[in-house]
């Protein structure tokens, strides 16, 4: 029986989860844990001590419901330090067989062109290989041929961000930890058909919105925009004069992505700062505050697609989640604006997972436990400093994608 404890550090909370992986692949969520937290702003650590104690105390819960002790988790980075690359990697063959030996010299390539002193490896994925003249191949090993290609996608962060974070896992009692993208884990979600003939994932967080192609099954491009769900809160406390934890409340049980799906008739009361007169108002009235922005949101990502040279690739069209994909009419009005399909993420081909993603907030702790059954999470060397060894996950990339 095997156990796998993941994290998701998110600008507001702390989420953790403790899960058991069955024989047959199942997820069987056995504990989960949440701590509050403002130690974290758009995926950088500005309060360690905040960090520190909202992780402990998420673990613990976690561990104690599941009843287990485990502190090597996975764990979810964003922020817009990270950075998504296209990389290719060559080794000469001369007409032997393509073996782990020879697929580590055209990782080894792909590392070289991108680990920097300030830059450090988070995930490796191979998209194809091209043999001599063919091309789009999947899994090359056995093959024989004169010159292998590997085309690779590697996700990036800033080393300062990383090691920020890594402190505080350590000070938390975790020293075994693997950083995940969290776009790379919760495009572990979408369906498999969706994954092949291309789809676009937007995980809308509170501070950031983590953006990712998937194409032929692998990621094709990935952008995280410093921008999220607390622009809503923003507005709706700016324009309402309520607090801001009012103002979250307020978005999270009345708001609508437009006022064409608000009730006319259903009323809310609003709290106002200081000695303010509390004040009536319309579901309606309420969601035109948030409808322009949520436009305004939907128009942004719409042009980073654009921008990206990719969006042509995401033929089966946008799935949003988290928190604020939570709001209903939000697919409708990216879907408006985008002129492509859109929906949000309510379920998952992912056993075990279905009740985690009946909230979009969860979405990235459901795609670290979905990431976690199809990796070896136990702790093991670094290989040429990539996390958990890269030929290790190349190889179980290839086996469980292609």
């Amino acid at each position: 029986m095997t156990h796998v404890l993941v994290l998701d550090i998110g600008s507001s909370q702390v989420t953790a989860a403790v899960a058991e992986l069955t024989a047959d692949r199942r997820i069987v969520v056995r504990g989960l844990g949440r701590a509050r937290s403002n130690g974290l702003k758009q995926g950088v650590v500005i309060q360690i001590d905040s960090v520190v104690e909202a992780v402990s105390r998420a673990t613990a819960e976690a561990n104690k419901m599941a009843g287990t002790k485990l502190n090597n988790p996975m764990v979810s980075i964003g922020g817009a330090h990270l950075i998504g690359q296209d990389i290719s990697g060559v080794v000469m063959l001369n007409h032997r067989e393509v073996t782990d030996a020879l697929l580590t010299q055209a990782m080894e390539q792909v590392q070289s062109q991108v680990q920097t002193a300030d830059r450090e490896i988070l995930s490796v994925i191979p998209r194809t290989f091209t043999l001599d003249t063919q091309h789009g191949i999947r899994s090359p090993q056995g093959m024989s041929g004169h010159r292998l290609e590997a085309h690779v996608h590697v996700i990036t962060g800033a080393t300062h961000v990383v090691n920020n974070l890594r402190k505080c896992l350590r000070m938390a009692g975790l020293e075994a930890s693997v950083l995940v993208p969290s776009a790379l884990a919760v495009s572990q979600l979408v369906l498999a058909d969706e994954r092949e003939l291309g789809v676009c994932v937007a995980d809308i967080g509170l501070g950031t919105i983590d953006l990712m192609v998937l194409s032929q099954g692998a990621p094709a491009w990935m952008q995280v925009l410093p921008m999220g769900g607390e622009l809503l809160t923003h507005d709706l406390a700016v324009a309402l004069k309520t607090p801001l934890g009012d103002a979250e409340n307020l978005k999270v049980q009345y708001g609508y992505a437009h006022t064409s799906f608000a009730p006319a008739k259903e009323e809310v009361q609003v709290q106002k700062i200081a000695d303010r007169p509390n004040e009536v108002i319309s579901l309606q009235q309420l969601t035109a505050f948030l409808q322009p922005r949520v436009e305004e949101i939907a128009e942004i990502l719409g042009e980073r697609l654009r921008l990206s040279g990719r969006f042509e690739e995401a033929a089966t069209g946008l799935v949003l989640t988290g928190g604020a994909a939570a709001l209903p009419g939000i697919a409708q009005v990216f879907e408006s604006i985008l002129q492509c399909p859109c929906r949000v993420l309510k379920g998952a081909h992912q056993d075990g997972l279905e009740g985690l993603l009946q909230d979009p907030a969860n979405a990235v702790l459901a795609g670290l436990l979905a990431y976690g059954r199809d990796q070896e999470v136990r702790p093991r060397p670094r290989w040429m400093g990539v996390q958990g060894g890269m030929l290790n996950r190349v190889r179980q990339w290839i086996q469980g994608n292609f």
